[in-house]
């Protein structure tokens, strides 16, 4: 059956000399992969920038329900970023996020809310000329709620540890414990106005990457956390 989404690039592995396997969050059909022939043949369709991480596109496949390789038929990109291939820590900030999404992101099912946060946000992240620094660590907490793991609110604004997983969010400093309730209310992106030390952010960082690994199975320290660290160090 040809079937037509919106998509979002997660991932992709080359595939034989001039095709690759890309997984993709589709707005109609959850997480997908799908086999793209041709890509680095001279006759190509489709430019291999269309599959970096976290690229929108508009895509037409054959869909087969149960069947794990999806085979594409048409692409576009009808948003291409203006910013985000040419921005260091823009760059950084996506190539981590997807590997975020890569790792968490399993349904095999449409959620129009859900994609429409991550189609959102993406777009955001390459309009935004302030608060770029924050932007993984809201978006991690915003996305939480998506996937059932959202952390307290009113306890960690409290400083509780009520429960085991909600203990790596209890002495934190000031500045970071102020700056986690603060980014945990901003609904449309990291406000320009908060400040957090490179120290603080990466301590920040790493207490909501093992809050997450506490609640998905599979999720480890991410190979792009290093470079994301020497970004924002």
């Amino acid at each position: 059956m040809l079937s037509k989404s919106r998509a979002i690039v997660l991932h992709h592995i080359r595939y034989g000399e001039s095709s690759l396997i890309v997984t993709l969050y589709t707005e109609n059909h959850g997480r997908l992969t799908c086999m793209v022939s041709g890509v680095y043949s001279r006759k190509s369709r489709f430019p291999a920038m269309w599959f970096q991480p976290l690229s929108l596109l508009d895509i037409d496949f054959y869909y087969r329900q149960n069947r794990e390789l999806q085979r594409l038929k048409e692409a576009s990109c009808p948003c291409p970023y203006a910013t985000i291939p040419f921005n260091t820590s823009k760059s950084a900030i996506a190539l981590f996020l997807a590997e975020v999404l890569h790792l968490s992101l399993r349904e095999e099912e449409s959620n129009q809310a859900l994609f429409s946060f991550l189609y959102n946000a993406f777009q955001l992240l390459d309009a935004c000329e302030e608060g770029t620094s924050n932007f993984h660590l809201w978006f991690m907490l915003h996305f939480s709620r998506f996937i059932g793991i959202l952390p307290v609110a009113s306890e960690v604004s409290a400083g509780i540890a009520a429960s085991s997983d909600m203990q790596l969010f209890s002495q934190l400093p000031a500045e970071a414990a102020e700056a986690l309730s603060a980014l945990m209310i901003y609904p449309w992106g990291p406000s320009g106005d908060l400040k957090l030390s490179g120290k603080n952010r990466y301590l920040l960082l790493d207490r909501i990457i093992r809050y997450y690994a506490l609640h998905i199975e599979g999720f480890s320290r991410l190979k792009s956390f290093a470079v994301l660290r020497e970004v924002f160090s």
